[in-house]
């Protein structure tokens, strides 16, 4: 900074003595090595022939030539402290994300666990220009965004973290381009995330959840303390799908297992009354004051007193039942609409299947879908060989396959 005064103030001397017909004497290979130099040394006359002060052209060349230089460092240095606050943020975001780990390491789930305040803050972040973002608070997804929402340097950045623990950095470019490295810095490749990445996060996190709302339903059932079977998360298939079963609290190997459980229990007289039940396809609850209480479903016996899997039974035989009724009604022709007791409503038009009758009468050439009353009578009736007996040939005709 000394030398960059003494040269201003070396050029508004030249231009002084040249306006005054002054010279400036230097010797020949000699230089000003400091200010002080120049004020000192025998070399210049300019202090002992000039005694008054400053014209006001020599005040307006050294304003104009500092307001250049004030105006070429000021937005540099409003960058440099953009960045550096930048940097201060992704400090605090690296400590959030260590605390996450660890809680996740000790058995929390990352939906569920949320960043402590004494970790990260608003009124911590606030003071770098930031703020956490609404709907990114959990170790599950967490994100801090610019408070000023009309910010073109400063970005959204963040991390998410899944169960396993595996962290993924991720950051939103500002509109200036001057902040790139800095998010590329943060999030590397997930600097700028494409739709197809994005989809595939979103099918991730939906993953999670779904795979938390199974375990959790599992052992709530598991703790009442229940006997049975009940599904839980099967990451082989990535669904709430596999069966388990457990007796009064403990999870078994396997039906016999709990069976074998059962019967050592209870004894061989109430076995041998569940396995009558059993033969003679018993279905609904099965009390008897020696045995217990058991449900049965279609002569399964369900080993549990539980009402609540008597009827997710009775819903997956009914949800079977309606799937192969309208699969073989799909294969039968014509056109029109699929009514059973107890099942969804369907429509089909030249092999295709809707699920409502606004997109039958918008895809299909009939403007007005024939047989929309027509009630199956029962799933035999999908059988054409059946459609001559009264029983199923009024729903034939009106459905169009006999005449």
């Amino acid at each position: 900074m000394p030398h960059i005064i003494c040269r201003i103030t070396l050029l508004g001397m030249c231009l002084y003595c040249k306006t005054k017909n002054m010279p400036i004497r230097i010797k020949k290979n000699q230089r000003i090595r400091n200010c002080t130099h120049l004020n000192n040394t025998h070399y210049f006359s300019f202090y002992k022939q000039v005694e008054r002060g400053f014209s006001l052209l020599e005040v307006a060349v050294v304003v104009a030539i500092l307001g250049i230089l004030s105006a070429l460092a000021f937005p540099n240095i409003a960058r440099w402290v953009a960045l550096a606050k930048i940097d201060a943020v992704k400090t605090l975001l690296n400590s959030a994300a260590s605390e996450c780990l660890q809680e996740i390491r000790e058995g929390s789930s990352p939906e569920d666990t949320l960043v402590k305040d004494s970790v990260v803050s608003n009124d911590a972040l606030g003071s770098h220009g930031y703020k956490i973002k609404d709907n990114d608070k959990t170790c599950a997804s967490y994100f801090v965004i610019p408070i000023n929402e009309k910010e073109d340097f400063m970005y959204e950045l963040g991390f998410k973290i899944n169960s396993l623990g595996e962290i993924a950095k991720i950051a939103v470019p500002a509109s200036d381009s001057g902040s790139l490295n800095s998010c590329k810095n943060w999030a590397g490749v997930n600097c700028g995330v494409s739709a197809e990445q994005q989809a595939v996060w979103d099918a991730l996190a939906k993953i999670e959840k779904d795979k938390k709302t199974c375990n959790d339903d599992f052992y709530a059932w598991l703790q009442k303390p229940s006997s049975g079977s009940y599904n839980r998360w099967d990451e082989a298939t990535k669904s709430c799908s596999l069966e388990t079963w457990a007796f009064e609290g403990s999870i078994q190997k396997d039906e016999a297992a709990v069976k074998s459980a059962r019967a050592a229990k209870i004894g061989a007289a109430c076995t041998a009354k569940l396995k009558e039940k059993e033969t003679a396809k018993h279905d609904g609850v099965f009390t008897d004051a020696e045995c217990g209480t058991t449900y049965f479903c279609s002569g399964k016996d369900l080993a549990t007193d539980d009402v609540n899997a008597y009827y997710e039974c009775k819903a997956k035989e009914l949800e079977a039942s309606c799937m192969t009724a309208t699969n073989s009604w799909m294969l039968l022709p014509g056109n029109g609409k699929f009514t059973q007791i107890g099942c969804t409503a369907a429509w089909k038009c030249n092999g295709e299947k809707y699920l409502s009758e606004l997109d039958y009468n918008k895809y299909c050439s009939i403007s007005t879908p024939p047989a929309t009353s027509c009630v199956l009578p029962a799933p035999d009736c999908l059988d054409s060989d059946n459609w001559p007996f009264s029983l199923c040939s009024s729903w034939a005709r009106c459905m169009g396959y006999l005449k």
